[in-house]
């Protein structure tokens, strides 16, 4: 076997295996159909067997998915793909009645029911779908709730198609680059400013010409969250979106609040950019420009891993070594070769090896790529291990933390280990890159939702011009006095997909400020604080997020954790500033 390839023949051996799987599972699939007839006295079966059934189409899907991005263009890859996600909407259908079935119950029928089926193992797994009782309404008002829902998701859908299909650049006059979604960052990077001037107007102006429709399609989106909220008893749209982690709204408050005692530092770490590339202004063209030109040191795969396993050596001999494995046991698919699919992730079921596609490009952000996904199949394969399926799965909320603490690992190792002055320009850049663009411009999104939010709840009819200026604002405020924010960058809210995921992007915010404490905990060097960061990756969904943090070392509904993380960024710009400037 090719050590350079992942090995999915232990996921499934062949096409006779892959059929023998799918015959199985929708033999489930009738079973929990027979079952839920009578649910109350069918209940542990009934519950039982909807869990391993999902438990086995989430390993066919993984299997079927990374076989197919192995090579896109492979008719059985295409087949076992198509399959898989036929009986995975099978399944969402077959379960359809799980949670209108567990929120039909009192009180003390559902607690009789764990009860008298010896169920206390699956009671925080039901206990998940119970909560929402209080939020749930009757069965006829649900269905007319979920009629309309194809209404509220048409905002979202609508948006994708005309920015993805129908959206059109002018062509660039500096340059024969064509201007796309795809090539507009790297030409931002240009060292030649009427090349970044030209490419940020002219990917605003197009913006600015469907404008108007974006700004409608929001205010819709916006509108049918709230009137959803509104009828689910919630106070306001952002509670709803939280409640779902079991988060409450001063954690979003304090990451804001935290962002802006920070701001500060922020700017000046754009004054030290700005006078150490010589530009006389900076403008919101001139911000993604690189501090150090060229790539930058190259790492072959070999070197790569090596280094990357360095990094992780405070985290115990038990990580390493499981880590070591994974390098060994063909977890990971390296390198890109044609038809293969792009990007990287790391995949797999709870009776499969966590696996790691990569698209490996022997250079410095390909070594970090790798150490974030080996965090995110860490994650995985400790939670695996330590957990009965139903809590095997860790939450949304805490998805990026391990990804993100080896990824600040690593840049630790790196920065304590170079000895040359652009490889050090270039590390700490990279730190505050992460910063800026993770913790500061993801809180500034969130900033804009809780506004647009609080305001049309409020009852303000928001058009065009007001989301304009309450983002122009924002941005001001956020990037200081030392950029200028040209007026182009109104329209820049318009390009913000995840404005439609309504409240998910503070995740990205809180989710790297805790890899930061996190990782500083780990670094101390403190076998207790390292034991707790161990426990949080074997912890699955056993507890709520904020619990399993706190327990972690990273408590985040304070607001002193948060800026604790932030005092990094703070005495990076300072080294920084004495590296560039002194």
């Amino acid at each position: 076997m090719d050590k350079y390839k992942w090995d999915l023949s232990k996921m499934i051996r062949d096409e006779a295996h892959f059929e023998s799987e799918v015959s199985d599972l929708k033999g489930l699939y009738s079973r929990i159909k027979m079952l839920e007839a009578d649910f109350k006295q069918n209940f542990k079966d009934y519950i039982s067997t909807i869990t391993e059934a999902e438990r086995r189409v989430g390993h066919i899907f993984a299997f079927a998915k990374m076989t197919f991005d192995e090579n896109t263009r492979d008719p059985k890859g295409q087949k076992y793909y198509q399959a898989a996600s036929n009986l995975l909407n099978d399944y969402y259908t077959s379960v359809s009645s799980l949670n209108p079935n567990i929120l039909s119950l009192d009180k003390a029928e559902f607690d009789r029911l764990i009860k008298d089926n010896d169920m206390e193992n699956y009671r925080l797994y039901l206990e998940r779908i119970y909560r929402f009782k209080d939020h749930t309404l009757s069965e006829a008002e649900e269905r007319v709730i979920s009629s309309f829902a194809f209404l509220a998701a048409a905002p979202t859908d609508s948006y994708e198609l005309l920015t993805n299909a129908d959206l059109h650049f002018d062509e660039l006059e500096s340059t024969d680059t064509k201007l796309s979604h795809a090539t507009f960052i790297g030409l931002l990077r240009n060292p030649d400013v009427k090349i970044r001037k030209e490419a940020f107007e002219k990917y605003y102006k197009a913006y600015a010409s469907v404008a108007n429709t974006i700004s409608s399609m929001y205010l819709n989106n916006v509108k049918a969250l709230t009137s959803e909220a509104a009828l689910r008893k919630y106070e306001s749209a952002v509670e709803m979106e939280l409640f779902k982690d079991d988060v409450k709204l001063d954690v979003y408050e304090s990451m804001i609040e935290a962002c802006h005692e920070n701001l500060d530092k922020l700017s000046e770490y754009y004054d030290i950019k700005g006078r150490y590339l010589g530009l006389k202004e900076q403008h919101m063209y001139d911000v993604y420009l690189p501090m150090v030109k060229g790539a930058g040191k190259k790492y072959s795969f070999e070197e790569a891993k090596e280094t990357v396993l360095k990094s992780l050596a405070p985290l115990g001999d038990e990580y390493v070594k499981v880590a070591k494995e994974g390098f060994e046991s063909n977890w990971i698919d390296v390198y890109p070769k044609e038809g293969k699919a792009s990007g990287a992730y790391s995949y797999g079921s709870y009776d499969s090896d966590p696996y790691i596609m990569m698209n490996f490009n022997d250079d410095f952000e390909s070594m970090f790529t790798l150490a974030h996904e080996l965090g995110h199949s860490m994650h995985s394969y400790f939670s695996r291990h330590n957990n009965e399926y139903v809590y095997s799965d860790y939450t949304t909320f805490v998805a990026e933390v391990a990804s993100t603490t080896n990824e600040l690992l690593l840049l630790n190792y790196l920065l304590k280990n170079c000895r040359d002055k652009d490889e050090e320009i270039q590390l700490i850049n990279h730190y505050l890159d992460s910063f800026k663009s993770t913790v500061f411009r993801q809180t500034m999104f969130a900033e804009f939702e809780k506004i647009c939010h609080e305001r049309i709840e409020k009852g303000d009819i928001l058009t065009l011009e007001d989301f304009n200026q309450i983002y122009y604002d924002l941005n001001k405020l956020y990037y200081g006095e030392n950029v200028i924010s040209d007026e182009t960058i109104r329209y820049e809210w318009t390009r913000i997909p995840h404005f439609f995921m309504n409240f998910y992007v503070y995740k990205y915010a809180t989710g790297f400020s805790t890899a930061v404490k996190l990782s500083q905990n780990i670094l101390s060097g403190d076998p207790k604080k390292v034991a707790a960061y161990l426990n949080f990756l074997k912890d699955g969904s056993n507890n709520y997020p904020l619990d399993q943090l706190r327990a972690a070392g990273a408590d985040i509904s304070k607001k002193e954790n948060i800026n604790s993380s932030l005092k990094v960024f703070r005495d990076l710009v300072d080294r920084m500033k004495d590296l560039l400037l002194k």
